[in-house]
């Protein structure tokens, strides 16, 4: 599999026309970012040599490729990086893109780690509350992260394409989300948004919507890294990790209702967890369809296709709606269904 085909140069303009899937004729300077291609079929794969691109019988194992449709059903589509790589992957945008594609990975295998956490729970006497106290800080760090790789994409797009609305004269975004959205540490409406970055509406009111769990976010991450708090205090159940319902920033997430909790008062971790990963990505998809009303964009680089994530730790990533609506705890999962999966591919219990 090729993860990095678009840090090789030299491919020419006649080697890309021996993939009958790209649309070379309107790249305006735009990247490829993977040479893998699933026809709804079977597999189409090129590889850079040395005099030119090589076809070889190959699939991906953790890494990016276009489909018309899923290959597997733990491979993810994402409409935000499928938009940006289709008709925005400039090499100034790829290097943030690259990084929240990353963290999105690594989101999946971090929650993916609560199972392991769960199994060695049951068998053994090793005190896990560390475990999980520092996997959740990471969860909340990486998602508040990757509001400042949006805000960086948002930011060069915004120098870089044209708007359907002439009219508005741009200025230069900042490349932190903070800024957009609070002043004096207050809440900018979405009309003084408009006014101060000089933007469309429809942007403004995009960033008035993410705010209040961006805040939320910002907070708790902060007061862990700046102001030295401890971790919450997680308890170790026979259903899986919990904290008590009181616990913020959980409590205000609004996410508990009386099935997550047990006699105790203690409430599973595993939604509000769910719940944050979901918020975030959910930011990034509401940025993707509201940049689409205001901003002129090339075509497809791969028509009638879509970006697919594959990864080794896609599953929790795919339940994250179900985990959070439903009430799962780390004990919900079918006697016949397999969580990890080994190097081979195949399912392990």
């Amino acid at each position: 599999m090729v993860k990095d085909i678009k840090r090789i140069t030299g491919i020419s303009t006649d080697e890309l026309r021996k993939i009958p899937f790209l649309d070379i004729t309107n790249l305006n300077g735009r990247i490829i970012p993977a040479l893998t291609f699933y026809d709804g079929e079977k597999w189409h794969f090129w590889f850079p040599g040395p005099n030119g691109l090589i076809q070889l019988k190959a699939k991906p194992v953790e890494a990016d490729y276009f489909g018309k449709s899923a290959e597997c059903e733990t491979d993810i589509y994402f409409e935000f990086l499928n938009f940006i790589i289709q008709h925005a992957y400039w090499p100034k945008v790829a290097v943030f893109i690259d990084a929240i594609q990353d963290d999105i990975h690594n989101l999946g295998a971090s929650l993916e780690k609560f199972h392991l956490f769960y199994e060695v729970s049951k068998h053994r006497k090793t005190n896990l509350k560390r475990f999980v106290s520092t996997e959740i800080e990471y969860i909340i760090g990486t998602c508040r992260s990757l509001f400042d790789l949006l805000q960086s994409v948002i930011a060069t797009l915004w120098d870089t394409v044209t708007l359907f609305d002439l009219n508005i004269k741009k200025k230069h975004l900042p490349k932190s989300f903070r800024p957009m959205i609070i002043k004096d540490d207050k809440f900018i409406t979405a009309e003084e948004i408009k006014g101060i970055f000089k933007i469309p509406i429809s942007l403004a009111e995009f960033y008035a919507r993410s705010a209040p769990f961006f805040s939320t976010l910002r907070n708790y991450r902060d007061k862990i890294i700046h102001q030295g708090k401890k971790s919450e205090m997680v308890f170790i159940t026979q259903k899986g990790f919990a904290v008590p319902k009181y616990i913020e920033p959980f409590a205000s997430l609004g996410v508990w209702n009386e099935d997550h909790l047990l006699p105790n008062d203690l409430a599973s971790l595993r939604p509000v967890l769910a719940h944050i990963c979901l918020e975030t990505i959910k930011c990034c998809e509401d940025f993707a369809h509201t940049v689409q009303q205001i901003i002129q964009f090339p075509p497809e680089i791969v028509p009638g296709f879509r970006l697919f994530l594959r990864g080794y730790h896609n599953k929790e990533l795919l339940r994250l709606n179900e985990i959070r609506d439903k009430v799962l705890w780390w004990d919900t999962l079918q006697p016949d269904e397999p969580y990890f999966r080994t190097e081979d591919g195949s399912d392990k219990d």
